[in-house]
């Protein structure tokens, strides 16, 4: 199981119906908005580790230190805490590196998903601590790991392996890969 799928199945669903009702949405289509903007999210992380040692050592110690992990058993009870936006909003700074580029993916979901752009800025800061604790779980090797199944990795220690969805050794072209199936799709 992959790192998206253990972002839509937690807290048995619960995350689905969270969306559902806060965009207006089906849920349905929900599941397919949290799909890509879950991949979107997750190719930012892959980008900023695979620019410098630096970002990737400043990822892998953010989640490693993450207080988010226990968030993918029971999302619900954090969704209402006006904590966590703020809290979300900080991690996006993590996440994709500036307030402008979490727009531009907010922009890039919109326009795969006809979902409006501030529903999904709405989503992003509910959606990052979540993110980040699926990653800490999976490095801290609770059960996520487990699920993820997560191989060595010599490019980008364990954040790359946790990123190394093709487990090739190389997250570059899983990077390339995601984004020309949300371009193309």
């Amino acid at each position: 199981m992959g790192l998206v799928d253990i972002l839509l199945n937690s807290g048995n669903g619960d995350l689905v119906k969270q969306v559902s009702q806060k965009a207006g949405l089906d849920e349905e289509s929900a599941n397919e908005l949290l799909k890509t903007l879950s991949s979107s999210m997750l190719g930012s992380i892959k980008g900023r580790a695979t620019k410098s040692e630096h970002e990737s050592k400043k990822l892998e110690d953010l989640i490693k230190n993450s207080k988010y992990a226990n968030m993918i058993d029971s999302p619900s009870d954090h969704y209402n805490d006006p904590r966590m936006v703020e809290n979300g909003n900080d991690l996006l700074r993590h996440i994709t590196g500036s307030k402008q580029h979490s727009r531009e993916i907010a922009k890039q979901v919109s326009h795969k998903t006809g979902v409006s752009p501030s529903i999904i800025k709405a989503l992003l800061p509910m959606l990052a601590p979540l993110i980040i604790g699926a990653l800490s779980k999976g490095m801290s090797g609770g059960a996520s790991s487990r699920e993820v199944q997560v191989p060595h990795n010599d490019s980008g220690g364990l954040l790359g392996s946790l990123l190394d969805f093709d487990h090739d050794g190389s997250i570059i072209d899983d990077v390339a890969g995601m984004a020309m199936k949300y371009i193309l799709h």
